[in-house]
């Protein structure tokens, strides 16, 4: 992927997140590692601009998960979609998915 595409990309998905921001409810997370532990809840969409993420076991998001960059581990509940730009994403064996896992580049495993 050149930088060019890159940029496009970025840009048409902050649009979309601003957009998202505007119509429903989406908690952001702005650090370098993120864990969502067993108990925990997102009411809404999560969006992560972390490096490194995990959903554990027990944790629960009831909307999509989005995340730009880097490395995703769910083992948690997702009630929406799983999408990461780019990036190393591990679905765990106790993950439960609602909608679509996506990867726009980099690697999926599970």
């Amino acid at each position: 992927m050149n930088a060019v595409t890159r940029k496009i990309l970025v840009s048409l998905f902050l649009v979309v997140l601003i957009a998202t921001v505007a119509i429903s409810q989406v908690k952001i997370v702005n650090e370098r590692n993120y864990t969502l532990t067993a108990g925990e809840t997102v009411s809404g969409m999560l969006f992560l601009l972390a490096q490194n993420a995990e959903l554990l076991e027990g944790s629960s998001v009831d909307g999509s998960v989005v995340m730009l960059c880097c490395n995703l581990i769910v083992d948690g509940s997702v009630d929406g979609d799983v999408f990461l730009l780019t990036g190393n994403l591990r679905v765990d064996p106790h993950a439960v998915i609602a909608g679509d896992v996506k990867v726009k580049a980099g690697n999926l495993s599970r």
